[in-house]
C-alpha cells in the first residue's frame, strides 16, 4: 500500500506495546481502552487510515467499529501484524 502525507497510522495496540516498537509516525490508540471510541471521534471520518497491530485481529476489530462510527471504510487500510505493515509500507519499525 501507498502511504502519502495524508495517511494517518494508527496502532491499535496497548501503550506498552507501542513502546516496546512501533512504525514510525504512527499514533498509539489502544482499541481495548475504554477512551478508544473518544479518541477515534477526534479523527476526521473521511480521512485515510492506515491501521495495524501485533498480528491483524485487533486492527480488524478496530476497523469494524471506524466503520460503525461512520468512517468511510474505503479508506481504511488493515495493515495486519506491525512486521507485516513496515514490510508492505517500507515504514521503519522504531523504538
Amino acid at each position: 500500500m501507498e502511504i502519502t502525507d495524508d495517511t494517518v497510522i494508527i496502532d491499535v495496540r496497548t501503550p506498552e506495546e507501542f513502546q516496546g516498537g512501533h512504525l514510525e509516525g504512527a499514533i498509539n490508540i489502544d482499541v481495548q481502552s475504554a477512551d478508544f471510541a473518544e479518541k477515534m471521534m477526534e479523527l476526521d471520518p473521511n480521512g485515510e487510515y492506515y491501521v495495524y497491530c501485533r498480528s491483524g485481529n485487533r486492527s480488524s476489530q478496530a476497523i469494524a467499529w471506524m466503520n460503525q462510527m461512520g468512517f468511510n471504510g474505503e479508506n481504511i487500510t488493515n495493515g495486519g501484524g506491525y512486521q507485516d505493515a513496515s514490510n508492505a509500507t517500507g515504514i521503519a519499525l522504531v523504538q
